[in-house]
């Protein structure tokens, strides 16, 4: 249901509505894909936001930046602490004692042992380096000089019989591959239109436009296909393709979907008879336990580097770049540019998670977030079937933030002398979709929702809540405030919820 400017336009500052931020005309899902969301206006020099352009990188105290599109929730001041030093404290020189003269008996009897202990010395080196040779190769320069001896093979389990790290490097580097991702470009037709014409066209051939990871998760034997399981954010922007497996070889793939908000995206290539990697159940995961990440940091010219760490946290909220909250893994094990979209591998060489981002900061060190294979094996099954990922409930409105009005402070007052105490999540109306329940309904444009369910929206994640607890033909108790002539009113109105499909469609 679209609405025509200026109606309702009370609300607007000034009554005229000229203060008003329209939203994203992009379909973009907020929270749980039920409505498109709208950024906060671009703020003033020297003033920061929540979500900066170009991928959600949040201020923190030395120029802290999340990379990618994670942003943790609070801040930590952290100080290095810088231990004291002291100077050794030297002790004064002892008296020297006389010197006393030795015999000549005993200077015989010191040389006899030196050359019996000489000889046994030499005896054990030569038994070593030409008796038992199985174990280790020797490289014998002809002209004599130090030597290198290789050490046997490193054992794949340990004393119990559990993998160690090189047993789980062995069993799973063949599933992890790296992504090319190609975007086309706009550019002059020639040098005379660079500097003289407006009119710019995409370039024929698409371009390297980055780097990132991605494992082999599921064969479709009958249509000859293999699927990889890699992150939104890698793959969201391109337009082709290329995966480059363990041993080189390289294969093009095609988009089969994503979902900005829990960053899973899937591609397939035509192949079969790959190494697909086998997936944990990360409710198993403890904090504490080992993890390898395997990856590409930089790009190619570093595939398949291994790292290691621990489990440093569970369940960590993380926010993506549409304000939706997810549930993470946090790790202490080292995961730059280019590792997103690798498997994050338990000691049993199962994904338990996709290495997604983390905290990038000259006062933070060692802070990695993956998302949790449940989460990523269960939506990436619904985008392979579906195109998106289903079961999704929306109300079916384009809004815009109450934050984006320069009245919002004397609205949320007002609320609250209502009874909807501190409603600083409230959201604005901008238009109703034409399938949404409340297109039938009395809403229109620049009316506010300021509670669902009897919940006050403190925050636009209380929405995000109740509607994560629903499902397509549920029913949700919408609170709405209306602003006509200078007061605020407020009724309830039923929406039953429909079926988001978002921007999870390729």
């Amino acid at each position: 249901m679209e609405f025509k400017n200026g109606e309702n336009n009370n609300f607007a500052p000034g009554g005229d509505g000229n203060d008003y931020t329209p939203p994203k005309t992009s379909p973009v899902d907020n929270t749980s894909g039920e409505y498109r969301y709208v950024p906060p206006q671009q703020p003033n020099p020297g003033q920061g936001s929540a979500q900066q352009q170009g991928g959600a990188q949040n201020g923190a105290p030395g120029g802290t930046q999340q990379q990618n599109y994670y942003n943790p929730t609070g801040t930590y001041t952290g100080q290095a602490y810088t231990g004291q030093t002291y100077a050794a404290q030297t002790e004064p020189p002892k008296p020297k004692k006389p010197k006393k003269k030795i015999s000549k008996s005993v200077i015989a009897i010191i040389v006899v042992v030196a050359v019996c202990i000489a000889c046994a010395v030499g005896g054990i080196v030569y038994g070593l380096r030409n008796g038992n040779s199985g174990s280790t190769d020797t490289t014998n320069p002809s002209a004599g000089g130090a030597t290198v001896q290789s050490s046997d093979d490193s054992p794949e389990t340990d004393d119990s019989g559990n993998l160690t790290t090189v047993g789980v490097v062995s069993k799973v580097m063949d599933s992890c591959v790296g992504i090319t991702v190609y975007s086309n470009q706009s550019q002059g037709n020639s040098l005379y239109d660079y500097f003289y014409s407006n009119e710019n066209t995409a370039s024929s051939e698409p371009v390297v436009s980055g780097q990132g990871s991605g494992v082999l998760m599921y064969e479709d034997t009958d249509r000859g296909l293999t699927y990889i399981l890699t992150c939104a954010h890698v793959i969201k922007d391109g337009t082709k393709f290329t995966v480059t497996a363990n041993d080189g070889t390289e294969y093009d793939a095609t988009m089969v979907g994503y979902d900005e908000q829990t960053d899973i995206g899937v591609l397939s290539m035509q192949a079969t008879g790959l190494q697909i990697a086998e997936f944990g159940d990360s409710g198993d995961i403890q904090i504490g336990e080992d993890i390898i990440a395997i990856g590409n940091p930089g790009g190619l010219e570093y595939a398949n580097s291994v790292t290691k760490g621990i489990v440093s946290g569970l369940d960590r909220p993380v926010s993506s770049d549409i304000g939706y909250d997810n549930l993470c893994i946090q790790v202490d094990a080292a995961i730059n540019p280019g590792n997103s979209g690798g498997a994050l591998f338990n000691m049993q060489g199962q994904v338990i998670g996709i290495n997604s981002s983390k905290i990038a900061a000259t006062d933070y060190e060692g802070i990695g977030f993956a998302i949790p294979s449940n989460t990523a094996v269960e939506n990436a099954n619904s985008i392979i079937q579906n195109g998106y990922v289903a079961g999704r409930a929306q109300i079916g409105i384009q809004y815009v933030a109450l934050s984006n009005f320069s009245n919002a402070n004397s609205i949320v007052s007002a609320l609250n002398d209502l009874g909807f105490e501190d409603a600083e999540g409230t959201i604005v109306i901008d238009s109703v979709n034409s399938d949404s329940d409340l297109a039938d309904q009395d809403i229109r444009q620049y009316d506010m929702i300021v509670a669902a369910d009897d919940k006050v929206l403190t925050s636009t994640d209380v929405l995000t809540s109740v509607l994560s607890d629903k499902k397509p033909g549920d029913t949700i108790k919408l609170t709405v405030a209306r602003i006509e002539n200078n007061q605020i009113d407020t009724f309830e109105v039923s929406c039953v919820l429909g079926e988001s499909k978002g921007n999870s469609q390729n």
